[in-house]
């Protein structure tokens, strides 16, 4: 329940606030929450990864569906693929990959300022 929790307050974050401030505010934030949650590191990678490569999935595919417009098209042209949607996809791995770091550096953080119980 935790680990669903935090990919959506991540998407959240990333869909509320993605269009107002860079990508790198948004990636500290997330690097905040992950420090909030202080889980494994391997799921709080994929929180992250998953949240925001989902808004950077979902919401071009859902603008361009709904628009119409041929515009993703001509820009995959220009750089030299056969599709946009190939250009979807490059952007949802990208944003996969610097989510994930950004969640897992969060994650890393939160766990450098916790007590721990070292006797040895």
């Amino acid at each position: 329940m935790k680990f669903i929790l935090h990919i959506l307050i991540v998407a959240l974050i990333a869909y509320l606030l993605g269009s107002i401030v860079p990508y790198y505010i948004l990636m500290i934030l997330i690097c905040g929450v992950s420090a909030w949650f202080r889980g494994s590191a391997f799921l709080a990678f994929i929180a992250g990864a998953l949240g925001v490569a989902s808004v950077w999935v979902l919401a071009p595919l859902v603008i361009w569906s709904v628009s119409g417009s041929d515009l993703p098209d001509k820009f995959s042209e220009i750089m030299g693929f056969s599709n946009g949607a190939i250009l979807v996809g490059i952007t949802g791995s990208i944003g996969f990959l610097i989510g994930g770091s950004s969640a897992l550096t969060g994650n890393f953080l939160g766990k450098l300022f916790v007590e721990r119980n070292n006797e040895y």
